[in-house]
């Protein structure tokens, strides 16, 4: 469980950077994301790993709002998320074995001391000169690493034709990227994911900005991370 914990909070913090604010060669649309690789040395945690193989995470955005839904495990884990800039509020809802719980929080207020200082000891490189195409998109790569977190990187592909900014990744909100994450490789010595985008397109879903709180546990930020805690990781 404190594995997959871990690997929650990771997919969560890429999955509202999606969703932050794109803008240029997309004022609206939809991105779908893919776990196309997951890998461990250990035999026993490999084993774990292969069930979140093809889990999926569908962005949909128009310019003020953005609903996020992940779905891991072939449903086992479902997360559903709500930003919306106007009202400055994220909502979010976290289904897990049965368990539902509605998360509410207002963006500006949702970040702790200790996570700003975490987000300031984030570094950011970029290398212009390591490019791929994704999608059509030209991309270059961007590596987060932080000396909190022993051993532990994010090697990105990003592309300036669609602008995020990453003020809306739960405890990294003072951080912003120079563009928007087309593929990621999650890294640490315990397995290496990779994520990437399946399809782009203009086409905006208005039912994907409706959420269903029916049979949800209502609580605050702190009150879910002390219960993702309680799990075996936390946020």
């Amino acid at each position: 469980m404190k594995l997959f914990s871990k690997i929650f909070v990771i997919m969560s913090l890429f999955l509202i950077s999606y969703a932050s604010s794109a803008q240029k060669s997309l004022d609206k649309g939809s991105i779908k994301m893919e776990v196309t690789d997951i890998k461990s040395d250990d035999p026993n945690v490999s084993m774990g790993l292969e069930m979140m193989k093809g889990s999926q995470t569908n962005i949909v955005f128009d310019g003020t709002r953005y609903a996020v839904n992940m779905d891991m495990m072939g449903g086992m884990v479902t997360i559903k998320m709500l930003v919306e800039k106007d009202s400055n509020q994220m909502d979010m809802i976290f289904e897990m074995m049965g368990n539902k719980m509605w998360v509410q929080s207002d963006l500006d207020k949702s970040q702790t001391e200790k996570e700003k200082a975490i987000a300031a000891a984030t570094k950011i490189e970029v290398d212009k000169n390591d490019t791929k195409e994704i999608l059509g998109y030209k991309c270059y790569k961007m590596i987060l690493t932080n000396p909190e977190m022993d051993n532990f990187k994010v090697e990105s592909y990003i592309t300036e034709d669609i602008k995020i900014k990453a003020s809306f990744i739960q405890g990294l909100q003072s951080l912003e990227f120079p563009g928007f994450t087309l593929e990621y490789s999650v890294k640490n010595p315990m397995m290496t994911m990779t994520i990437a985008a399946k399809e782009v397109t203009d086409k905006v879903d208005d039912k994907q900005f409706i959420l269903d709180t029916k049979g949800c546990k209502k609580m605050t930020m702190e009150e879910f991370q002390k219960t993702m805690g309680a799990m075996g990781g936390g946020f």
